[in-house]
């Protein structure tokens, strides 16, 4: 008996999306699913690589098109309504179907007896831990050699053959490298959540200054120059070699600092301001990428790629 009214149930929630199931309602119910099993709105946009407010409204589209509140929000995570679950019952096997049709199509792990990767601090973090157990879990053998560094030195460091590859920043000119993008991020303007900055807004900047990553020996990339010029004449005053020097000065509410949208998410102690209080940016398409030499294994390089791109979306 229990099973039949379940079953009623979801006949009659999905009832009133039949005319309206496309595509771009598919894509909704996606959007549902993600949402739950990250268990913020704000971690289901890093995943979808869209911003909050755009999952926000994914949200409530699909909530007036099945006429019921499909979630209830508390201070940043979220709970599914019982009328969510019942959705989510009927069509999550279809998701799970195309998640092992993708599996079928992953690039098989190559056969290395040595790697030496080399990353920035920031993405070190998130990734590397991952990273190592996949290639312990499949290569049990293998020995690793891992170098923590800025972008610059990183190239130089795969120009040279000193590491086999690196996943860097975006740089100007990759033209002599093999290069595989596998993250695409944005910059932001971030301050401490917690601190008085907070109440300030964009007068933050003026008040207390804004730290960047300091230019290396080429200068900072084009997407990066252009994302300051929104300053508006003010000039960053403190630059670092670290992001994450960056992002604990911020949170630390001393100052405003130029950051990549993960690196700055990783917890919610830092809030994203805005110049003039407009939400406009121009957004700094920061773009994540493995490279080689262009004549290095192809096949080696492809896989970390693949395994990298893997982790990040996972997060």
């Amino acid at each position: 008996m229990r099973s039949a009214c379940s079953i009623q149930l979801k006949m009659l929630l999905l009832s009133s999306m039949q005319r309206d199931l496309n595509v771009d309602q598919i894509k909704k119910l996606w959007v549902l699913d993600l949402i739950i099993r990250s268990g913020s709105l704000r971690k289901a946009a890093l995943q979808a690589k869209v911003s909050p407010s755009a999952i926000s409204q994914t949200l409530s589209a699909l909530e007036r098109s099945v006429g019921k509140p499909l979630l209830v929000r508390n201070k940043g995570e979220v709970t599914p309504t019982q009328d969510a679950l019942s959705i989510l019952a009927v069509v999550r096997p279809a998701f799970d179907a195309f998640d092992r049709l993708k599996d079928l199509n992953k690039i098989q792990a190559p056969q290395m007896t040595w790697l030496n990767f080399g990353t920035y601090e920031s993405i070190a973090i998130d990734i590397l831990p991952g990273l190592i157990h996949r290639l312990r879990s499949t290569m049990p053998n293998i020995r690793l050699g891992l170098r923590i560094s800025r972008t610059a030195d990183l190239l130089s460091m795969v120009r040279k053959g000193e590491l086999c590859s690196a996943l860097i920043t975006e740089v100007d000119d990759l033209n002599r490298f093999y290069a595989k993008e596998v993250y695409l991020d944005r910059l932001g303007f971030y301050v401490s959540a917690k601190h008085p900055i907070a109440d300030l807004g964009w007068e933050a900047a003026k008040r207390f200054g804004v730290g960047c990553l300091s230019p290396g020996k080429d200068g900072l990339p084009r997407y990066f120059t252009r994302f300051l010029k929104q300053l508006g004449g003010l000039r960053p005053s403190i630059q670092s070699d670290s992001f994450e020097t960056l992002r604990a000065s911020a949170a630390a509410g001393v100052m405003v600092s130029v950051l990549p949208d993960r690196v700055a998410k990783r917890q919610d102690d830092l809030l994203e301001i805005f110049p003039n209080g407009s939400k406009n940016l121009e957004t700094g398409k920061h773009r994540l990428l493995v490279v080689s030499q262009a004549n290095c294994d192809i096949e080696e390089v492809d896989f970390l790629a693949e395994e990298t791109r893997r982790l990040l979306n996972k997060m």
